[in-house]
């Protein structure tokens, strides 16, 4: 595969580079930075949001669960596609009709606290660095497994080349590049699933081997409490999700963006459909590898063509690379827009913001490697944990705060607070004292968040009325 796959690179990475110089020569302010001057439309736009949630979490993590566990992973994606209901309902018009550069924004603006807004930045940066980590991490093995490179030296040049791209265009050169990558991703799954087929003997064969060798593997591995617990865990980040919110603040109009994540939807079927095809497969094929996250670049490497096993190889660093780069921008922006720029300089200009943006960025995408190199856990479980924490503080003051007039700042503070703190301890010492009960870390962060919301929302002053007009028709 060598020379092909080194060839593909090469277009990619040249594709990569022409639409960031572009991109630079169009991105003068922070809102062309943040924002791509609000000029995204809803093929692209629904693109963008498929590439930045289809991350490694899925090419290596979901891929490697369904090696691990069979089919019935395959229901999490329903929480999923929930989440992203929720937001289309409820969450995305209002926000893009609010038309801020970042979420924390809306958190200030929304509930009339600086505080918030300023509490909403730090914990983006503190749980997207925890997601960065499963990026590198995968990175990582996918190196290692294909290429004998050393999990570092992975690790770096995927910092190098995602951090080059972000710094250059900011949003406008990420929302076309991620264009590409889901172009490439659906493209390369597409043929590999026949492909794989063919190898393991068609349809029947497979799942009779799956059978016998666990019958879980084609029946429940996981209980419906546990699957719920993973739909709900996803379901409500996707529907707070920074990295995701963000992304409507850059699109034309409200329907634009309720188009972009209908379209986002449909990619995220095929996607699915095709990664659980991969793990079976995969199992069938090489039933006793050393780590389910290097089924699918292993199955890339010694079972498929070489031009089909380099896209798929292609498309699996596209993923890493696409939710990478949404990760660095809204964590920059935390720090730069949300933190810096209101709290310490904020007579900055606008062309400093956008340097200091760029700052942040080179520093958050190097500091997660250290414990990428660690190996905490495999990379699902540490998506899964990280979509646990957002749901848990977002949730509630996103949604909720969209949709009650009622909320306070203290109110979001409380709920943002509380919900990462009653999830953080449930998942350390109280799943373990309390297990049997069969109640998951997400659960009590989120009805924590709620009732912390509801209680000192009732007992604290309402928000100004100025920005409530902004959110609530006829307020």
């Amino acid at each position: 595969m060598g020379a092909t796959f080194y060839a593909v690179l090469g277009i990619y990475a040249a594709a990569l580079v022409g639409i960031s110089a572009w991109s630079w020569f169009q991105t003068h302010t922070e809102a062309d930075f943040l924002a791509a001057g609000r000029s995204i439309g809803p093929v692209v736009g629904g693109a963008v949001l498929a590439a930045t949630q289809i991350s490694a979490g899925t090419f290596v993590g979901t891929a490697g669960r369904h090696y691990l566990t069979g089919v019935s992973w395959a229901l999490v994606w329903f929480g999923v596609w929930a989440g992203w209901v929720v937001s289309a309902l409820w969450v995305a018009p209002k926000l893009r009709r609010f038309g801020a550069l970042t979420v924390p924004d809306y958190v200030s603006v929304r509930f009339g606290s600086r505080a918030a807004g300023a509490l909403a930045g730090i914990l983006i940066v503190i749980s997207y660095t925890i997601y960065l980590v499963a990026q590198f991490q995968a990175g990582g093995e996918i190196a290692l497994a294909v290429f004998g490179i050393q999990p570092l030296t992975a690790m770096l040049l995927i910092v190098a080349s995602t951090a080059l791209y972000t710094l250059l265009g900011g949003v406008r050169s990420s929302s076309y590049i991620e264009f590409l990558q889901t172009l490439i991703m659906v493209g390369a799954l597409i043929v590999a699933v026949p492909v794989l087929l063919y190898h393991a003997g068609g349809l029947t064969a497979p799942l009779r081997f799956l059978h016998s060798l666990d019958s879980r593997l084609t029946g429940w591995y996981y209980g419906p409490k546990d699957l719920f617990a993973f739909a709900i865990a996803f379901g409500l980040s996707i529907a707070a999700a920074p990295y995701e919110l963000t992304r409507f603040y850059s699109m034309r109009d409200e329907k634009t963006v309720r188009r972009a994540i209908a379209i986002c939807i449909a990619f995220q079927a095929v996607i699915g459909a095709c990664i659980l095809s991969i793990g079976l497969l995969t199992r069938v094929l090489f039933p006793n590898l050393a780590s389910q996250d290097q089924a699918t670049a292993i199955m890339a490497f010694e079972v498929l063509p070489p031009l089909v096993g380099s896209l798929l190889l292609v498309a699996m660093l596209s993923a890493i690379m696409s939710t990478v780069n949404s990760i660095l921008l809204v964590t920059g922006a935390g720090v730069a827009h949300d933190l810096y720029g209101k709290f310490v300089r904020p007579e900055a200009s606008e062309a400093h913001l956008v340097r200091v943006n760029r700052i942040a960025i080179v520093v958050l995408a190097v500091l997660p490697v250290y414990f990428a190199l660690q190996k905490l856990g495999d990379v699902q479980a540490i998506v899964v944990e990280q979509s646990k924490f957002i749901a848990s503080f977002f949730f509630v003051p996103v949604v909720v705060g969209l949709n009650w007039r009622r909320g306070t700042g203290a109110g979001a503070i409380a709920a943002m607070i509380g919900g990462f703190l009653a999830c953080l301890v449930w998942e350390f010492t109280g799943q373990a004292s309390f297990g049997k009960l069969g109640i998951d870390a997400v659960e009590v962060g989120v009805v924590t968040s709620l009732a912390l919301f509801v209680i000192v929302s009732r007992l604290t002053p309402p928000a100004p009325r100025e920005a409530l007009r902004i959110f609530f028709d006829g307020s």
